[in-house]
């Protein structure tokens, strides 16, 4: 039993490891989706505001995805572009309904941004800004987590180690035992009795 603890404990920590950056894999990963603009109601400028994550100014894995359609036309103008503080081009692109339209995919520094979309008269368009707040600090998230897993399985090791030491300290312990002593009260001795005292006495008549 001995010899399996001794490498099931480090597997099962090395596992947990494992476990829970991969949870965290996941979780940077996850996109969190804007709606910009859609069919039912598409406007030339929107504003969206990309905020700092934990009051720090990194920028933030962002992509937008981007569809014109029309009913009654097959042609007329369509583009986009995206502006930081109405002054800095993040990216932009133009062309004609019925060509493919590039989704531009990049980092967004936290800020306002501006989404401009041109469209001709009975051109709609569906767009979507998705921006991934914890990738940015994935590398950070799976060394935190990682250290704090470490410090948690020394403690343990600690903890078992202090408790196993109270165990054996309780258990060495002497313990204190009263020393026999005479009884020095109890039933007299027959040979210490006078002649005329003699413990059987005759019934009273």
């Amino acid at each position: 039993m001995t010899k399996r603890n001794a490498w099931v404990n480090p597997v099962m920590w090395f596992v947990a490891v494992l476990v829970v950056n991969s949870l965290w894999t996941a979780v940077a990963s996850q996109e969190a989706p804007n709606e910009v603009n859609s069919p039912s109601q598409t406007q030339t400028y929107r504003e969206v505001v990309v905020a700092p994550v934990a009051d720090l100014d990194r920028a933030l894995p962002a992509r937008i995805a981007v569809t014109f359609s029309a009913e009654n036309t097959d042609s007329g103008s369509i583009g986009y572009s995206i502006l930081l503080d109405n002054q800095t081009e993040i990216t932009s692109w133009n062309g004609d309904l019925g060509e493919e339209v590039p989704q531009w995919n990049g980092k967004l520094e936290p800020g306002t941004y501006t989404i401009e979309t041109v469209t001709d008269e009975g051109i709609v368009t569906q767009q979507e800004l998705y921006i991934k707040p914890f990738a940015a600090y994935q590398l950070e998230g799976h060394i935190l987590l990682s250290l704090l897993l470490v410090g948690f399985a020394f403690a343990e090791q600690g903890v078992r180690a202090l408790a196993g030491r109270l165990q054996n300290t309780i258990q060495q312990r002497p313990v204190e035992r009263t020393p026999f002593k005479r009884v020095t009260r109890g039933m007299p001795d027959l040979e210490q009795l006078p002649e005329n005292d003699s413990p059987w006495r005759e019934p009273l008549r």
